[in-house]
């Protein structure tokens, strides 16, 4: 794979060069063949005033149907927009060559005008993403360290400054919106909701000695703990994450019960800590978007080898793809890949079934699907708003003081990328077009699943 790193590096300056090509014709081009494919909007309307004020309408207002404004701010933003498509659109917004008076409501058009768009897609933009996809690279030993530090080894305060104090970076569990108390419920309460309903599924007791993969900082392992007084060997490949959860660790009074090793699972056995026989039980909550395609079977295969024979129970949280979607989603490249999770790949429900079978060799049986995707939608807006009230008292001095190259336009752009990030994410889960699935899986025989059924 060593050589395909200069073809990217070559590959997006391209892209690059291509972008920059802003000169009359070009411009009207794009302009003229954009809009053309916008007045497709059926359902809403999308408002574009152009760089000269010009307005332009695409769709029509209807009741109960997303409608927003774009403004233009610089020409190059149709070049991007024709060769780039989506991604095109998202680099634009982060270089703040168009502005939104409602991105939600944006991606909400889009994706109910889906059929009608190509899917967002252009001859060159499907070219350059499938080129990307073809070039990415594995998740193996080393690339995965380098694409988790990409992400969370950004700044703790930053996530701190988003986070609810639990610092719990997944989809919690909301009260049902038939419940009074829902619209005044905290983040934090959600959160733990969340972390029981894992407790409960993985019939955690004192005497268990739980792995988890993908420590964050540390909120699973800590409610554990408390809950059940059970042991916790936890793996993380983020040296921040590391530091601040055995920090949080410290201050509940739980380091003679929680472990965190720097550590991928694929290399646990050689550290000599799996325990003899395996651990009791097994949990991961949202890590599994950073395995990649071709690592799911491995990571299931690790899992068997990790959890005890006998009885084990394994619970699973992962955000998913629809399967519709699922074979060109796997076969490009997008926004959330390229900028926020390199090495992300989100699986199918089927998919995940299949792997966890076909790695446990069939010992493994799944026992619950859940999808709580909707209620992710809510968690995305309020850390948003977190994020962005935030933003220039907290996040934007840690990011500067922490990443000693970044300047302050460095930094104006990287908040912009991530308030994109929450709203396109939103969106999705609004939408139902993203799930996000706990499942629950045990062995065969694994007699405390039975625990609650009068037999």
């Amino acid at each position: 794979m060593s050589l395909s790193n200069p073809i990217v590096s070559r590959f997006n300056a391209l892209r690059s060069y291509a972008g920059s090509l802003a000169w009359g014709p070009l411009v009207q081009l794009s302009r003229s063949l954009t809009l053309s494919l916008l007045q497709r909007i059926q359902t809403g309307q999308l408002t574009i005033i152009d760089t000269d004020g010009q307005a332009y309408h695409c769709g029509i207002v209807l009741p109960s149907t997303p409608s927003t404004t774009l403004h233009v701010h610089k020409d190059l933003f149709w070049v991007r927009l024709l060769l780039f498509a989506d991604m095109g659109f998202a680099e634009s917004y982060m270089l703040s060559e168009i502005s939104c008076g409602d991105l939600t409501a944006f991606f909400k058009l889009f994706i109910l005008n889906r059929s009608h768009l190509s899917n967002g897609s252009t001859l060159t933009s499907t070219l350059s993403t499938s080129l990307t996809g073809l070039l990415r690279r594995t998740n193996d030993l080393s690339n995965a360290r380098l694409n988790i530090a990409a992400h969370y080894d950004i700044s703790n305060a930053m996530f701190a400054a988003f986070l609810s104090d639990d610092m719990t970076y997944s989809c919690p569990i909301w009260r049902p919106s038939s419940d009074p108390r829902c619209s005044s419920e905290p983040l934090e309460e959600a959160q733990m909701r969340k972390l029981s309903r894992f407790i409960r599924a993985a019939r955690l007791k004192a005497r268990d000695h739980v792995l988890e993969i993908g420590t964050g900082w540390g909120s699973f392992a800590i409610a554990a703990v408390r809950a059940s007084g059970c042991r916790v060997t936890s793996l993380t490949l983020s040296v921040e994450q590391k530091e601040l959860a055995e920090e949080r660790i410290r201050s509940a009074g739980f380091e003679d019960r929680i472990e965190v090793l720097l550590c991928d699972y694929r290399a646990l056995e050689k550290m000599g800590k799996v325990p003899v026989g395996g651990f009791d039980k097994l949990v991961s909550i949202e890590m599994l978007e950073a395995v990649g395609r071709e690592y799911l079977a491995t990571y299931f295969e690790c899992v068997d080898r990790l959890l005890k024979r006998e009885g084990g129970v394994a619970v699973f949280q992962c955000i998913t793809m629809p399967e519709a979607r699922y074979e060109a989603y796997a076969k490009g490249d997008d926004f959330i890949r390229k900028y926020i999770f390199p090495g992300g790949h989100l699986p199918s429900v089927s998919q995940l079934v299949q792997k966890i079978a076909e790695g446990s060799r069939g010992t493994l049986v799944v026992d619950a699907i859940e999808n709580i995707g909707p209620h992710y939608a809510k968690t995305l807006r309020l850390w948003k708003e977190n994020f962005m009230r935030n933003f220039d008292a907290e996040i934007r001095p840690a990011l500067l003081a922490e990443h000693e190259h970044m300047t302050k336009r460095d930094a104006e752009t990287f908040r912009r990328k991530w308030e994109y990030y929450f709203t396109y994410c939103e969106a999705g889960f609004a939408t139902k077009t993203l799930g996000d699935v706990i499942i629950t899986a045990g062995r065969e025989g694994a007699m405390e699943m039975l625990e609650d059924v009068p037999l």
